[in-house]
């Protein structure tokens, strides 16, 4: 029995890092069982509450970090009866809400633990995958054997037998406009449920990307944000247009997406299954961190999240939890590096290519005298460009969307 173990069959215990030296290289710090109190190394979902805590899940138990002080729950010392954490939301009141594999639902107020199991609730298992609490209060519940809405007192529940959905494996839920809820199945499509009124959109029948999504998250204009097992990552920008970022139209490192977070300013973070950390910039720059160019210990990620101090959190499959501040990825510069075009110089009525792709959005070609020439909607990702009539000069394209703005200079002869 190691030393954790030992702490573990204690009663509940808060207990300072300063016992530990977290493995600090230069803006990364890992925590792990030899350098921290986390209970297990393998995180299988981060949750930051209202006060700016941090909430683990492992299969040894939930774990709460509060600066330097961790506190770990679990089935000795808590109302847990299950130590496999799946999934951990926070409510309006700070009530912190876990799904586990075999305990079914819990939320515990900071004293008191409660328990919702296919006992003595209207949940259909006992595993819960994922957790969301809308603008309402209500409780979605996502689990592997269907969805259940908990509006504080009554349960409804959406499965196979009684609703017609595809699949019964639930893997995330988000809010969008309108209290539309969208969520993320395994084989099964996407899910739009308002007004408890479910619809279900596949990729036989309505050209989804995937039909399996892992994490689903929605950007400030409520569009939802899909990361998906197979296909990269997709968002539907409306009336279920598809817009997909794969490792052939842009730099996302990998297709086979684990998790996502996004972020207040529009940057996301995506875990990958074997290529490290993918981040999308609001510029729509893309970056990569692997074992290879960073001190990431593991290219296999598990869960993001990120706190109110910019923080970002990763958890890996079993390397522990690593810590990154914002500040060390300087994602606020506004630069347009990485968006390049080609052939620049390039003559009038020629090609030009996009060294990323760019997604839908205005595309304006300005003259040096701030004179537009031309203006050109694109509804759709696109890697090159035909320009038009053009005299010879220096001339800007501007690329503008609701979420992204950059301005490039091009040549013309």
């Amino acid at each position: 029995m190691n030393f954790f173990q030992k702490y573990l069959l204690l009663p509940l215990f808060s207990c300072s890092g300063s016992f530990f030296f977290a493995q600090i290289t230069s803006e990364w710090a890992t925590f792990d069982e030899s350098n921290s109190f986390l209970p297990n190394n393998s995180i299988q979902c981060l949750k930051v509450d209202r006060q700016n805590n941090l909430w683990i899940g492992t299969d040894w138990g939930l774990a709460k970090l509060d600066g330097e002080n961790w506190t770990i729950y679990n089935t000795s010392n808590s109302g847990l009866t299950d130590n496999s954490i799946r999934a951990i939301e926070v409510d309006a009141g700070n009530t912190i809400w876990v799904g586990t594999t075999l305990g079914g639902l819990f939320n515990f107020d900071g004293t008191n633990w409660t328990q919702f199991n296919t006992l003595n609730s209207g949940i259909p298992t006992n595993f819960v995958r994922s957790i969301k609490v809308d603008s309402l209060n209500n409780k979605w519940v996502g689990t592997v054997e269907g969805l259940t809405k908990f509006d504080g007192t009554n349960w409804q529940t959406w499965t196979i037998a009684n609703s017609g959905i595809l699949s019964n494996n639930i893997t995330s839920i988000a809010e969008g406009r309108n209290h539309m809820m969208h969520i993320g199945t395994i084989n099964g499509g996407l899910l739009y449920v308002q007004n408890n009124l479910l619809t279900n959109y596949t990729l036989l029948d309505n050209s989804v990307p995937d039909n399996s999504s892992i994490t689903v998250q929605v950007d400030k204009l409520g569009n939802p944000w899909y990361a998906s097992t197979a296909q990269g990552l997709f968002t539907d920008v409306g009336n279920q247009v598809w817009m997909v970022f794969n490792v052939s139209n842009s730099g996302i490192p990998s297709n086979s997406l684990t998790t996502m977070k996004l972020d207040l300013d529009q940057n996301f973070y995506i875990g990958t299954h074997l290529n490290g950390l993918a981040i999308r910039t609001k510029t729509n720059e893309w970056r990569n961190y692997t074992t290879d160019n960073s001190s990431l210990p593991e290219n296999h990620i598990l869960s993001l999240e990120k706190d109110s101090t910019g923080n970002i959190w990763i958890g890996t499959y079993s390397k522990g939890l690593i810590r990154l501040h914002e500040s060390a990825l300087e994602l606020t510069e506004q630069t347009t590096s990485k968006t390049e075009i080609f052939p620049n110089p390039a003559e009038s009525f020629s090609k030009i290519n996009f060294r990323n792709a760019i997604p839908p959005c205005t595309i304006s070609i300005i003259n040096q005298q701030g004179q537009l020439i031309c203006l050109k909607e694109n509804p759709s990702i696109i890697d090159y460009f035909h320009l038009p009539n053009l005299v010879s000069g220096v001339y800007f394209i501007e690329f503008k969307n609701e979420l992204w703005n950059t301005r490039l200079r091009l040549v013309v002869y």
